[in-house]
């Protein structure tokens, strides 16, 4: 009798396993990683269902329903901003003519942008604009601290929501598990409206992945901010009292920030069911620069990520400098980068010494060293830990936002960037650049056996890092 029940349990596993794999199968986008959970599922079903249950299943259905035709409230918000915005129709040829169709914001002139590269110029700005804002203010955080910093961002949106200004707060539950209850509560209580994105619930399987790792203020749709700051009194470190923290965001004024809300508000509309009260009128041009939102996620139906960065890569004629606190990245971009190296360009990626994840850091080690024999120029920073995560193309075109060159900002988080066209701007992110590269040493080949061999072991582990 007990060796039947093990029998029927035995099978009842194997079943599951096999269901698994099927779904696997279908919702896979990537050879690897349907690969890798096919074959755990069906030969070590007790292992990786578990895994599976917890980790897998790429597709956020709700997410998708949320941003397809089904929804005909956001569907008419969407249509107003691109009235509002005005696109211009491009030629074949056009740099961003196939980022369109991909992240279906265009691209908008008339708007002014300011670097940011530390944490107090950060809040100072962002906390300036919720303070003037008089019609709304969207906050949306990866990591939000309840700390001194935490607590004065919560007295500002207390106070514009007492004041009758339209005021949400988004943030996400795992990135910011030590919020307390009383800092929620009393933000409620105020007035301001909270939610948090895609919460641990057993109707979800407890998912632990695709969390919202976007950094988002926009306040009356006017002025915008992004980049990868959180919000917490350790992102202020400047060497003294607490470790240097090198990150970069931009504020942006002009109607492009029109299409940085409505990718809140579609997050807004996932989270909670409800679409926020918010104006759609664009402002008034306020610069020279072009920009463009590029809001990415898992509900997308392609790798939009991926293909957004490849595209960048592919279109440099002269150069591409590059920083990314955490590169793993994909074979497209890897093979992107072979061959710019390989053409000629100045290709320049900035990494941290140390990163917070050692199997991160040994993977990035096996990236260098391939890298490095196709004329591509690696740096490691030295000043502290580098977070921001930037791209320079050329003298005209600057990335800036929170999206990381891993699997998991690829294909698993729901990211954001801006992409600016402007030379002035372009000069800006240069010499910024130039400074970190002051700030750091070139690193490339490592000619010892064990540490290569160590780095292409954990490089095989690139695709769940």
């Amino acid at each position: 009798m007990q060796e039947l029940a093990w029998w029927i349990w035995a099978l009842l596993v194997y079943s599951l396993g096999l269901l698994a794999a099927i779904d696997a199968l279908w919702q896979g986008r990537t050879a690897q990683g349907t690969i890798a959970w096919v074959l755990g599922l069906i030969l070590m079903p007790m292992i990786t269902l578990p895994l599976y249950a917890f980790f897998g299943s790429r597709r956020f259905h709700g997410y998708l329903r949320a941003r397809s035709h089904h929804d005909e409230d956001l569907d008419l918000i969407a249509d107003q901003v691109q009235a509002e915005l005005e696109p211009q129709a491009l030629p074949p040829g056009d740099f961003t003519y196939p980022l369109y169709p991909l992240f279906r914001m265009p691209q908008v002139d008339g708007n002014h942008c300011q670097l940011l590269t530390s944490g107090a110029d950060t809040y100072t700005q962002i906390f300036r604009a919720i303070a003037a804002a008089e019609h709304s203010v969207c906050v949306q955080f990866y990591i939000l601290r309840d700390d001194r910093t935490g607590q004065q961002l919560a007295d500002l949106l207390c106070n514009k929501a007492r004041q009758g200004v339209a005021t949400y707060l988004l943030y996400d539950e795992i990135g910011s598990r030590g919020l307390s209850r009383a800092y929620l509560q009393r933000l409620r209580k105020a007035g301001v409206r909270v939610s948090r994105f895609n919460p641990l619930r057993l109707r979800t399987r407890m998912q632990l992945n695709f969390r919202n790792h976007r950094k988002l203020v926009v306040c009356d749709g006017h002025t915008a901010f992004t980049g990868g700051f959180n919000l917490g009194d350790e992102y202020l470190g400047d060497g003294t009292a607490l470790p240097f923290w090198r990150d970069t965001h931009v504020e942006i004024h002009g109607p492009a920030a029109l299409s940085f809300q409505l990718a809140f508000s579609e997050d807004w509309h996932w989270a909670t069911q409800h679409l926020p009260a918010l104006h759609w009128q664009a402002s008034q041009p306020a610069g020279n620069s072009r920009v463009m939102c590029i809001a990415s996620g898992p509900a997308d139906e392609t790798e939009s990520a991926s293909l957004y960065f490849s595209h960048l890569i592919h279109s440099a004629k002269r150069r591409c400098w590059l920083v990314s606190p955490y590169f793993v990245p994909d074979q497209n971009l890897f093979n992107a980068l072979q061959l710019a190296g390989l053409r000629g360009l100045d290709i320049r990626i900035l990494v941290p010494e140390k990163s917070d994840s050692w199997l991160v850091q040994q993977a990035m080690r096996s990236y260098i060293s391939s890298l490095s024999q196709c004329n591509v120029q690696f740096y490691t920073y030295k000043k502290g830990f580098l977070h921001q995560k930037v791209l320079l193309i050329d003298d005209d075109w600057s990335s800036i936002g929170s999206a990381n060159l891993d699997n998991r900002s690829l294909r698993i988080n729901f990211e954001i960037n801006a992409l600016i066209e402007d030379p002035d701007f372009a000069r800006q992110t240069e010499r910024m650049l130039l400074q970190d590269f002051v700030d750091a040493e070139p690193t490339g080949l490592n000619k010892h056996w064990w540490p290569v061999l160590l780095a292409k072991s954990a490089r095989l582990l690139g695709p769940v890092l």
